[in-house]
């Protein structure tokens, strides 16, 4: 995970079109780091490309059938995507890169127009992070009941310290949903639907209920097998 890092900067001069890295069973949230190896000729290029500019790409996830499309620019794709930023590169002499893609925000592909490039292209439509604003949400106890679930499922592992620390740094709701929603082991389909849920309150009552049933199938796992009589 990151530092929370303040991205109007980053998103102060975006022209709206950026490359899409479309990629199976990934999805990106605002500030996650998610680590990558670029090997394929097309997207070492992308990365060339993006280096040399604003160092954003659209991490989109691939859809289902898209084996028969994957080498192409029509693989299908689901257009809620995450705009994310190259924190950290490292080329190879061989071309290859080792990177760090942080998470800005998220965006729709709106339509991916015709480029000679080997890489696809989209131009986008931001989405800040939005409010129902109703009187009745108390962001605060939602944020401690996502902590207490999250400290239930994750148990006393010590592996788990660093990302404990930071989930209980005061972080807005937002964020700590995004954040959340990266880290823990929810279907695929379920982070898809997080990231497509702009609204924060909505956001984080789906992420209740994916840590509900962590913690749920954690318990039965636990109480398997049953205990048998010796009649």
């Amino acid at each position: 995970m990151t530092g929370i890092f303040d991205h109007n900067s980053t998103l102060k001069d975006f022209s709206g079109r950026v490359p899409i890295f479309p990629l199976p069973d990934v999805v990106l949230f605002p500030h996650a780091l998610l680590p990558l190896h670029i090997f394929e000729p097309r997207y070492r290029t992308m990365i060339d490309d993006a280096l040399k500019t604003d160092r954003l790409i659209a991490l989109a996830r691939l859809k289902s059938d898209y084996q028969d499309f994957y080498h192409t620019k029509q693989a299908p794709i689901y257009n809620s995507v995450c705009l994310g930023r190259v924190t950290a590169d490292q080329k190879l002499p061989d071309g290859r890169y080792y990177l760090i893609l942080e998470g800005v925000v998220r965006a729709t592909v709106l339509e991916e127009p015709e480029t000679p490039k080997p890489y696809r292209m989209g131009e986008l439509k931001l989405h800040r992070d939005r409010h129902r604003f109703s009187e009745n949400f108390d962001h605060e106890k939602q944020a401690d009941k996502l902590l207490k679930l999250c400290r239930s499922h994750l148990g006393e592992d010590a592996g788990h310290k660093g990302l404990l620390k930071i989930l209980e740094s005061n972080l807005k709701l937002g964020t700590l949903c995004d954040i959340l929603s990266y880290a823990c082991p929810l279907a695929i389909d379920q982070k898809q639907a997080l990231l497509e849920e702009s609204n924060i309150e909505k956001r984080s009552e789906i992420l209740v209920q994916g840590l509900v049933n962590l913690v749920r199938q954690a318990t039965d796992n636990e109480n398997f097998p049953p205990h048998f009589s010796l009649n």
